[in-house]
């Protein structure tokens, strides 16, 4: 009986011990991790309802004529969904912001900027848009591209589906796997942990791979050589405007930057002005820049806002915008009515007029 104890004895005090440390780590896990819901953060800040025009057949824009007035300056924005803005009015995306601040400075004529974006577009079905565009008087054709651009498609999208299911989302267990993170947590934290790894590097993939592959990123260069050749033969200047990707912190480890830099040298070849807005997020919690935090990682009100504000100055500074739609007074504050602190480039303080 001793023997037997002896050899049961440090078995049982193993299973104990690891019991023990199971139970501490749980409770642990319990007082630490917050419990997060695959479903988003339990509240919606998104419109209570959608609106457009009567005139339109879309939910792009305000209705334009055809042809174009001759009191008009038209910029034509082409691009995917960060042109479109899904889950915003598109009163709120970057075209409509800019087209405010272009219309500010008392010029007789009106700015339009127009919003020709299509959720799930790729460059290559960008080309019949740009046709469009010229056709319909375009002053000027802003490209606006996105990192999965060079995306192989051989149908005609028209939007993205709702509540589609994201490869790269969040863990979402369902049946026992699911009961079973609910009630022991530290299962479900480790699940997660793991799962949010495998996704983190599978996102990285899927992106270098779409530039590294040559059947994608030859779709992509060739489409971008027919766009500007039909820019250059109606004579129409054209601009390039690179978002980055607001699935990860645009900070020393966004891993894309070297992505962001063979687009530039693309457009750059082919004598396009080119933008990449990138660094107005640099550093800005996600949270305060996705469209539904956690959930959809499209730009929201705030990243557009900022990034209509980049693109304003650029075009500015590049001397590529008529005289007559420069901003004249720019102000570092708006508290009240009166004057302000006057706004410089360079962000040194302008004495209180």
């Amino acid at each position: 009986m001793s023997a037997q104890k002896s050899r049961f004895g440090p078995l049982l005090a193993g299973t104990f011990g690891l019991a023990v440390a199971l139970v501490l780590l749980e409770v642990v896990v319990r007082l630490t991790v917050p419990v997060r819901s695959a479903a988003g953060p339990g509240w919606s800040d998104r419109p209570r309802f959608y609106f457009r025009s009567p005139l339109v057949p879309s939910m792009q824009d305000f209705p334009h004529e055809a042809v174009k007035p001759a009191n008009v300056f038209r910029i034509a924005t082409i691009g995917d969904s960060f042109t479109f803005a899904p889950y915003m009015q598109f009163t709120d995306a970057f075209p409509k912001k800019l087209e405010q601040m272009l219309n500010v400075s008392g010029s007789q004529r009106r700015a339009e900027v127009i919003n020709y974006g299509v959720p799930a577009y790729s460059t290559s079905h960008e080309i019949p848009v740009v046709k469009t565009a010229i056709k319909e008087g375009a002053d000027m054709i802003m490209l606006q591209i996105t990192l999965n651009d060079p995306e192989i498609k051989h149908h005609n999208p028209s939007g993205i589906t709702e509540n589609m299911q994201d490869s790269f989302g969040a863990l979402n267990m369902t049946g026992k796997k699911a009961w079973l993170a609910a009630n022991w947590r530290t299962y479900g934290f480790v699940a997660t942990r793991i799962h949010n790894s495998r996704t983190h590097q599978a996102y990285i993939d899927y992106f270098n791979d779409l530039f590294n592959n040559p059947r994608s990123w030859k779709q992509f260069t060739d489409s971008m050589k027919t766009i500007v050749s039909l820019a250059r033969e109606s004579k129409t200047p054209v601009v390039a405007v690179v978002f980055p990707l607001f699935g990860l912190p645009m900070d020393e480890r966004y891993p894309f930057y070297p992505l962001h830099e063979k687009v530039a040298k693309v457009m750059q070849g082919l004598g396009v002005p080119v933008l990449d807005v990138s660094d107005a997020y640099k550093g800005i919690p996600l949270e305060r820049l996705q469209v539904i935090p956690g959930v959809d990682r499209h730009p929201n009100e705030i990243a557009h806002r900022m990034a209509a504000e980049e693109i304003y100055l650029w075009l500015e500074e590049q001397k590529l915008l008529p005289s007559d739609f420069l901003i004249q007074e720019k102000f570092a504050t708006r508290l009240g009515i009166k004057g302000q602190r006057s706004w410089t480039r360079d962000g040194e303080k302008a004495p209180q007029e």
